[in-house]
């Protein structure tokens, strides 16, 4: 081979390297002009990111309807933390993982999954669920549908909690009616509400709810009230000067309705407002669950407070304002 020709190779063999070498004194540096690899169909055939799915048991509100038709939305999530039982809010991604929902929904809302139906303390019965799910507003859970199987005789209350089984306990389905309301109640009212209010104000008061309720284990009366000054139970700003009361009461004999558990909020800002009004109460792990509807300027969402016996009462968890499920239940 010719010296041109050796030389000629050579520099082949460099270019298709795109390298640098030294050559008789001097340093010669050649590229590679082909493009580089297209990597972009690889990237487009990869799979999104599965994210976990938020571990159950979960907490279900359900509304239900006549003949026995019923929707029912996840709330939150239960855990046993240190302190006992927990609700923890269920996060759905926005985007990141288009098959979340249906990961969730086939999980959680599958057709003949069989959950345990509470209300007023007690097991109403079971709810068996068809399948159907409605999707939620983007980082909502969807809404699902079922139907409700409960004790004979049974009235049908408007709002329902739903639980597993194993989690709920083995508590055989009972009827479970509702408390009448007492003369008592109505005349106990307006004594503590202007009592926690304040004499000055207090007067003012004009009541805006009362339900009568069971304490566990107890047989005498008691009721949950919210009592309002310049205020409304609308998700709308306040008056001035606005107070809002939220109380539980139980009745003692000889003595009459003593406070357990009071919110007492008092707001001159309207965008300020919070108000309280007693939902329904369920027993689980040992523990009692009141809800509440909280009512802030702008929207109503679920609160509910954790308890066991003899330990005092406070707002132990409330919805984020996003997926406000009374609302999507025809509840709020």
């Amino acid at each position: 081979m010719s010296r041109s020709s050796r030389i000629a190779a050579v520099t082949a063999v460099i270019a298709a390297a795109g390298c640098q070498v030294d050559w008789g004194g001097g340093r010669i540096a050649l590229e590679n002009p082909a493009p580089p690899p297209d990597t972009t169909a690889a990237a487009e055939t990869l799979e999104p990111t599965q994210l976990p799915l938020p571990p159950g048991p979960h907490l279900f509100a359900v509304s239900l309807r006549a003949g026995g038709d019923a929707r029912l939305v996840p709330v939150a999530s239960i855990r046993r933390g240190d302190d006992g039982l927990e609700l923890q809010p269920i996060v759905f991604p926005d985007e990141e993982d288009p098959t979340f929902r249906t990961r969730f929904d086939s999980a959680f809302l599958a057709s003949g999954r069989e959950l345990h139906l509470l209300a007023r303390g007690g097991r109403l019965g079971s709810l068996v669920l068809s399948g159907d799910a409605t999707p939620g507003a983007t980082g909502c859970p969807s809404v699902g549908a079922g139907r409700a199987l409960l004790v004979p005789g049974q009235d049908l209350p408007r709002i329902a909690f739903a639980v597993r089984g194993d989690v709920a306990g083995t508590d055989d389905p009972e009827r479970v009616p509702p408390i009448a309301e007492t003369n008592s109640m109505n005349v106990a009212g307006p004594v503590l509400a202007e009592r926690m209010i304040g004499e000055e104000r207090g007067f003012l008061a004009r009541r805006k709810s009362l339900t009568p309720v069971e304490l566990a284990g107890d047989t005498l009366a008691a009721m949950a009230a919210t009592w309002l000054v310049a205020d409304s139970l609308a998700p709308v700003p306040s008056g001035p000067d606005a107070v809002s009361l939220f109380f539980l009461a139980r009745f003692e004999p000889n003595v009459g309705f003593i406070p357990l558990w009071e919110e007492i909020r008092r707001y001159d800002d309207p965008a300020d407002k919070e108000a309280f009004e007693f939902v329904d109460w369920i027993r689980l792990d040992g523990r009692r669950l009141d809800f509440l509807r909280r009512y802030d300027a702008a929207t109503v969402t679920l609160a509910a407070s954790i308890t066991a016996a003899d330990e005092d009462r406070g707002i132990s968890w409330v919805e984020g304002p996003r997926c406000r499920t009374l609302e999507r239940l025809g509840l709020g």
